[in-house]
């Protein structure tokens, strides 16, 4: 699996996650060291769920995720062709 990560602001070398820490059930908070010595930059960034591309088979009823418009049309159709039944 790939690791998401991104280039180092400052000098867009590499950066390595040292850590994390989950700050709810859809964000999560990762501290980045950048590689390059004569940099040294160490940063915080987020990684945070957005929208539903797709439905879960077991959605959990706590959590609140926004639909994309892809995903709300797609339910307006089906619910269109139920009321047309």
């Amino acid at each position: 699996m790939r690791v998401i990560s991104l280039p180092c602001p400052h000098c867009q070398h590499r950066v390595r996650a040292a850590k994390s820490r989950t700050m709810s059930t859809l964000m999560k908070e990762i501290t980045y060291m950048c590689q390059n010595p004569e940099c040294g930059h160490t940063f915080v960034a987020s990684l945070e769920v957005l929208r539903t591309l797709s439905m879960s088979a077991i959605p959990n009823p706590e959590v609140r995720i926004h639909l994309s418009q892809h995903v709300r049309n797609a339910c307006a159709n089906q619910l269109a062709l139920f009321k047309n039944d």
